[in-house]
């Protein structure tokens, strides 16, 4: 019988003088104001935010520069090389990253990816594409799988310097091991997402299972124990006649999560 782990995270409860220094690296001088459920503090034109645990998302960092759109064309966009040294070091100067665990039932990876984003910009005569932002994101691996979701990513959007116009951080601080339970198949997944379709649509309709993989969850946070559950994210297109006598490829698209785990 095959296992897998659930696990429960942990996140920082930020003081009130680091997340201060977090915001004047940010170029925000202005105090921030406190919540037993958030650290907040704008100027006008800027705003960070983290939420402490035990709200929605906490464990989250999020900044905006109000003053700067994604979509605007800017005379030279920052390199990729330059967007992911930035995102490094800023992890690593506020210790943002999660703790060394010791634990061999726990193995995690966070890796950090840059990447250039394209548009199509419109000068009034004529379209054509052009990279309009530099991004930097994440992959994160706990035990080789995926861990998805808003309290599990980075992401962080940058334009003509190196300082980003959109953070998004939410990163566990430590982890540990909740319990172990018994994996459900992705055959049986598969077998059982097919017979309930089959029953709803009553053949009237065809659908096509394109995908099914495993990833672990770090979604809102709701009570109780904070957890990473593993789930099956089970890709499913329908058909779409009127789409296709148009010559459009794709059908209508449906993501399903169904609990990994008994």
């Amino acid at each position: 019988m095959a296992t897998i782990f659930l696990y429960r995270q942990k996140n920082e409860r930020m003081k009130a003088g680091k997340f201060a220094e977090i915001a004047k690296d940010m170029g925000i001088e202005n105090r921030p104001v406190e919540t037993a459920e958030a650290l907040a503090v704008h100027d006008g034109k800027r705003a960070l935010a983290y939420a402490q645990p035990g709200a929605r998302f906490g464990g989250l960092l999020f900044y905006s520069d109000q003053t700067k759109n994604q979509a605007e064309d800017v005379k030279k966009l920052l390199d990729e090389k330059s967007a992911k040294r930035w995102t490094d070091g800023f992890l690593k100067r506020f210790d943002l990253s999660p703790r060394e665990v010791k634990d061999d039932r726990i193995k995690v990876n966070v890796e950090t990816l840059s990447y250039v984003t394209e548009a199509v910009v419109f000068d009034g005569k004529e379209r054509k594409r052009k990279k309009i932002k530099t991004e930097t994101g994440s992959k994160i691996l706990l035990n080789d799988i995926l861990v998805d979701g808003p309290r599990s990513s980075i992401r962080m959007v940058f334009k003509d310097r190196e300082t980003p116009i959109m953070m998004h951080c939410g990163i566990w601080e430590n982890i540990e091991v909740y319990e172990e339970r018994e994996l459900i198949r992705e055959h049986d997944v598969f077998t059982v997402i097919k017979e309930k379709l089959a029953q709803r649509q009553k053949g009237e309709i065809n659908y096509d299972i394109s995908d099914i993989r495993l990833a672990y969850y770090a979604g809102e946070y709701s009570g109780g124990p904070d957890l990473l559950i593993p789930y099956y994210f089970v890709d499913i297109e329908y058909e779409d006649k009127k789409a296709r006598e148009m010559g459009i490829a794709e059908g209508i698209k449906q993501i399903v999560s169904v609990p990994a785990y008994r």
